[in-house]
């Protein structure tokens, strides 16, 4: 089954230092499966990296050997157009940044389970409801 991807977890899958026995199952799930991610998906991940990149934790080429390996994944965005009082809303209510709420959001809407290694976000989430992974 597919599940709803956020940018902790896939760059969990690239940064060594955050590589985890949880990390190396979802990108086995991913693989195997594929995964949804938000629109800003792409953005996260790449602010991600580059932050990584000026903390001395990663280098270039890395970084373009990671974004390789995670465009070899089967990474599809959601394409519905976002409810914006609906993604306040779950923001507000579980306490998340727009953009975590943005992950949730998406694993309401298509009713897949959620792939974080973010602690605030997988505990709202698993509040809400949200299955995870």
């Amino acid at each position: 089954m597919k599940c709803v991807l956020d940018a902790s977890m896939a760059l969990s899958f690239v940064l060594a230092d955050e590589f985890t026995s949880e990390s190396e199952r979802a990108l086995s799930r991913i693989a195997a499966d594929g995964a949804v991610v938000p629109a800003l998906w792409e953005y996260e991940v790449l602010n991600g990296l580059r932050s990584a990149e000026r903390r001395g934790r990663i280098t270039e080429a890395a970084i373009t050997n990671a974004l390789q390996g995670l465009s070899g994944l089967r990474i599809e965005t959601h394409r519905q157009s976002i409810d914006r009082p609906q993604v306040l809303a779950i923001a507000n209510r579980l306490d998340l940044s727009v953009y975590d709420a943005s992950y949730a959001w998406v694993a309401m809407q298509t009713n897949l389970p959620l792939a974080t290694v973010d602690a605030k976000l997988g505990k709202a989430a698993a509040a809400a409801g949200i299955a995870l992974i």
